[in-house]
């Protein structure tokens, strides 16, 4: 993976631009700006490529601050490439932790309760946690759920998000401790898992927008000979291996936030599309590029995606599984107003068949 990297250059003694291995740039560019002492306009941050992000990249770590600061103290552009031990002392990671899940259950299944408990490390300055107990709290429909975090501040740097940041391991929790109490009741780890299906968001008693899990159980059973397995650990043997059968729910959570898009159509049928989005390696350049071709009724070779710069519309980081969903609404509404403004045009004009 990409480690950290700043390239910083002050065009003039207030105005700086800066290449940045960032998963926001908007959000770099307002950092960047209340650190040194400038307006917001006089900062420009550009990442037009990432070689992967993870979630540490989300963040503005001292090595950006650092890059300017020396630029300006010697007058000159500065390159800061962190080697791959300082991406692990100067960007964070993921943080140690020891999760203790206990259920209380009824000996047919059915979840009565959910105590989880999560201690993790974190640095001297910071307190700093992943929220485990989200997923945990909303997967099965438990009357009951508490959940207590404990950080331990240790001689490291401030952990960071990484790579579904807490959900992960909290699935990974909570799909264990299922297990567990699957094998001591002698049920069926799907079905277990069905009888304490939650039809409805447990934390709040929303419904949920959608959800297809039971079909997924099912499916992945029909697929994978879930009934033909022999059920009784240790038991299935191919030549001298053993074979075990397994399964596991996962899920993220959806994540809504604001974007901007710009949509230029020009008279010879090439669009320009702009939005201040990154691509971390997930695809936004050719997502971007599909959905705009689609909305404004273009072959993609004829529409041009712009990300990753400030001087374009502001859009929010790219993380959480967000960048997609968010600049393709966003690119989509600004096609449809380019649809009505061109109408609009075709209407007044005497020629038109309109």
């Amino acid at each position: 993976l990409e480690p950290g990297a700043t390239t910083a250059h002050w065009e003039a003694p207030d105005r700086l631009t800066v290449y940045d291995t960032t998963q926001g740039v908007s959000e770099t560019q307002k950092t960047l700006a209340a650190m040194l002492g400038l307006a917001q306009d006089q900062v420009r941050v550009i990442t037009k490529y990432l070689g992967g992000g993870f979630g540490c990249k989300a963040w503005v770590w001292p090595h950006v601050a650092l890059a300017p600061l020396a630029a300006r103290a010697v007058g000159r552009p500065v390159k800061l490439v962190l080697t791959r031990a300082q991406q692990f002392t100067g960007m964070g990671f993921r943080e140690e932790q020891a999760q203790t899940l206990r259920l209380g259950a009824t000996r047919e299944g059915k979840l009565l309760a959910l105590v989880h408990e999560k201690t993790s490390t974190t640095s001297p300055w910071e307190d700093w946690a992943e929220t485990n107990g989200r997923i945990i709290n909303m997967l099965y429909d438990s009357p009951t759920f508490e959940g207590t975090y404990r950080m331990a501040h240790a001689n490291v740097m401030t952990p960071t998000s990484t790579r579904a940041p807490g959900d992960m391991p909290g699935s990974f929790a909570i799909e264990c401790s299922l297990d567990d109490l699957a094998a001591q009741l002698n049920l069926d780890p799907i079905q277990l898992r069905l009888l304490n299906y939650a039809e409805q968001d447990p934390t709040n008693g929303h419904p949920w927008s959608s959800k297809s899990l039971k079909e997924c159980y099912a499916r992945g059973a029909e697929l994978f000979g879930w009934s033909k397995r022999n059920p009784k650990n240790g038991q299935t043997r191919d030549g001298k291996m053993l074979v075990g059968y397994g399964m596991a729910s996962a899920s993220y959570p959806v994540h809504n936030s604001q974007g901007n898009a710009r949509v230029r159509l020009y008279a010879d049928g090439h669009a320009v599309v702009q939005a201040g989005a990154t691509d971390l390696g997930t695809g936004t350049y050719t997502i971007i590029t599909q959905v705009a071709a689609d909305s404004l009724g273009l072959p993609m070779e004829n529409v041009r995606f712009e990300l990753g710069d400030t001087v374009l519309p502001t859009t929010q980081w790219s993380g959480g599984s967000t960048a997609a969903g968010r600049v393709s609404s966003s690119v989509y509404l600004a096609a449809q107003e380019v649809w009505q403004k061109l109408i609009k045009v075709a209407v007044m004009d005497k020629k038109s068949p309109l």
